[in-house]
């Protein structure tokens, strides 16, 4: 397995725990979304979009 691949996976790891955290911050408080919320949700969406893009780097040879 190439580095990028395995740099994309710990991406991936990354914003998976960040969509974890928000969602039991929302289902502790059953609240509408926080500040905190939004930041962790855009967190977890440029991880995964870095992760996707490293995977697609190394998918797509130059």
């Amino acid at each position: 397995m190439d580095m990028t691949v395995k740099l994309a996976i710990v991406f991936l790891a990354i914003a998976i725990i960040f969509v974890t955290v928000t969602l039991r911050d929302y289902l502790k408080s059953e609240d509408k979304l926080s500040i905190a919320r939004k930041i962790w949700l855009r967190m977890a969406i440029i991880f995964t979009a870095v992760a996707i893009g490293l995977y697609l780097l190394d998918t797509f040879p130059s």
